[in-house]
């Protein structure tokens, strides 16, 4: 099993809609997924969850305190292949915690001045808690040359970087409210191709086997 955490400090990096993209991609290869959402503000992944039909992704409230609770449970129950925490922003402590807990953390960030700012404290965090981790551009916008020189600069201080990137596309924000992702409402559209590389390259970076405990048993 393995447990992948989604931090940023400030709010609107797409932190939702990687952690149920990624989850409904691991469960189409036959994984057993559980998202915590840790965002006793917001809590956008149980929003998803409420509205998906499908019962393939489990989502669970959970507390700052509860987090190593349900990820001990998981990895003691041996049914569990990946748990993704989708932390809230402006929450040192859980993000803190949930960098602790996990195997690989994911860092979303859009290419914005403030953001990037943000995101460079969020860095020096999960680098305390020495966990693997890598920053993916989000909210890319399709003009302009902010996501470069974001690159650049997260490059310049060497930081691993997804090469995979989500541009500013509807798609992302229509799924939502639908308890679907880009993948599902549109499979063919440049979203979902933007979020499977994404998973794959998380995949890749936090060495995800494919071998299922599903398979196992």
């Amino acid at each position: 099993m393995q447990t992948w955490a989604i931090i940023a400090q400030k709010g609107g990096q797409s932190k939702t809609t990687l952690a149920t993209g990624f989850a409904v991609e691991a469960a189409r290869e036959g994984a057993a997924v559980v998202i915590l959402d840790a965002d006793d503000r917001q809590g956008s992944a149980l929003y998803w969850s409420e509205r998906r039909d499908d019962n393939d992704v489990m989502v669970k409230d959970s507390s700052i305190a509860g987090l190593p609770l349900h990820i001990s449970r998981g990895r003691a129950s041996g049914k569990i292949d990946l748990i993704i925490i989708d932390t809230p922003a402006n929450s040192k402590d859980i993000a803190m915690l949930a960098a602790e807990q996990a195997d690989f953390v994911i860092i979303p960030v859009a290419p914005r001045g403030l953001d990037v700012h943000s995101v460079l404290q969020t860095v020096k965090q999960v680098q305390q808690a020495g966990t693997p981790f890598a920053v993916i551009l989000t909210q890319v916008p399709h003009q302009g040359g902010e996501g470069q020189e974001a690159r650049a600069g997260f490059a310049a201080k060497g930081v691993t970087l997804f090469d995979s990137r989500l541009h500013f596309r509807k798609d992302f924000y229509k799924a939502t409210p639908l308890g679907r992702t880009a993948v599902e409402t549109e499979p063919d559209g440049k979203a979902a191709g933007e979020l499977r590389s994404a998973y794959y390259e998380a995949k890749r970076l936090s060495g995800y086997a494919n071998n299922l405990i599903s398979e196992d048993v």
